[in-house]
Parts: C-alpha cells; structure tokens; sequence
C-alpha cells in the first residue's frame, strides 16, 4: 500500500515538472495566434451599470513565456496602487489566455501568488476564502488559448471569478480577497516591474 502511495506521488511529481518544462520552453504554435487575442482586451466594459475603462495592459511572462495577456479597468485613471485600492471600485482584471495551461498548474500559481502578495495577518484571514477558490480551479478544464478569465471586485459587494463568464466557485464577499489579487502585479514585491507600470497607465 505504502509502495503505490510512494508511486503515485512520484507519478504526480514528475507530471508537475513537465507542466514546468513546457512553460519554460519555445513558443508553441498555439502561441502565434497570441496576436489577435490581445484584441479581446476591449477600451471600456459596464459592470453594475458603472461604465470601466482600460486603465493599462500588458502581459504575464513566466521564464519568457508569454502566459496571458492581462487588463485593468477602472472607473477612471488610477495611476499608483495605494490610490487603487483604496478606490471603492468597481474594478475589473480580465485575462485572456495565449498559452495553454494545465489547470491544476495554473491553480497552483494563482493561489502561491495571492500567498506572496500578502503579509502573515492577511493570509491568516484569507485561510477560507483561498480553499474556496482553490476549489472553483479544480472544477475548470485545462486553459486553452482564447480562454478569458475576469475578476470583478466592488467594496461591500466582494469578489467573482468567471472562466469564459461562467462563474468559478463562489462570490467572496469580502475586500481583502481582490486587495491580494491585486498586488500580484501592482504590489511593492512584483516580479515584472514593467508589466505593472503599463497597467497603472504607462505606455511603452
């Protein structure tokens, strides 16, 4: 029993390194259709009758891998995360995939994401609401090139993940849920400085 326990885990080890490997590596042919995706990133969308704008955009680059181009919308230009987050939204992330990601993959990134974005106290109340979207994940199907996925947050009102505008798991009702998301890209300690400096409205 011990022995197939050792074997699947080893199995599951070896699949993730693969998953890796592909990220790291050339671009597929997948990929070359990337161009007209970044198309989908329309100039405005409405949400809760509140019209948005396209704050900045850019794309998610893991080992020069292009992984998804991603959106900001707000209700107007928010040019520094401080006067960002304490806006009352509504505010929009909407990421459309030009990669294709293995879904317990890109689960896993997102959740140790939002893990690197906060503070000790922040994830200690982010304990369920985490589960719960880690939950949502493991429903989805692999990400396909073209695949969108959109992130409403309004104060008071919490938080929706929609894959292609079906909703992944439940609304978390709370702020600090987007807050975290948020400063994945836009925190103090991002990992691609240029990708948040496009999305707070700089251009190239």
């Amino acid at each position: 029993m011990k022995a197939v326990k050792h074997l699947k885990h080893m199995m599951q080890i070896a699949r993730m390194m693969l998953i890796v490997a592909g990220l790291a590596g050339g671009l597929s042919s997948a990929q070359a259709a990337s161009e007209g995706v970044s198309q989908v990133l329309e100039e405005s969308v409405q949400i809760d009758g509140q019209r948005l704008n396209l704050n900045g955009s850019g794309t998610h680059i893991i080992k020069r891998v292009k992984i998804f181009n991603i959106g900001l919308y707000t209700t107007k230009p928010r040019n520094n995360t401080p006067d960002l987050l304490a806006s009352p939204g509504p505010v929009r992330l909407k990421l459309v995939m030009v990669k294709e990601v293995d879904s317990e993959l890109m689960s896993r990134r997102f959740l140790a994401d939002i893990r690197s974005s906060t503070t000790k106290e922040e994830r200690n109340q982010l304990v369920y609401q985490l589960m719960a979207l880690g939950e949502g994940f493991a429903r989805m199907g692999d990400w396909k090139v073209g695949d969108v996925m959109t992130i409403d947050w309004s104060q008071g009102k919490g938080t929706v993940f929609r894959s292609n505008n079906r909703q992944i798991g439940e609304t978390l009702k709370d702020d600090l849920t987007m807050h975290a998301i948020l400063k994945i890209w836009l925190g103090d300690n991002v990992a691609d400085n240029k990708l948040k400096r496009l999305l707070l409205g700089d251009k190239e």
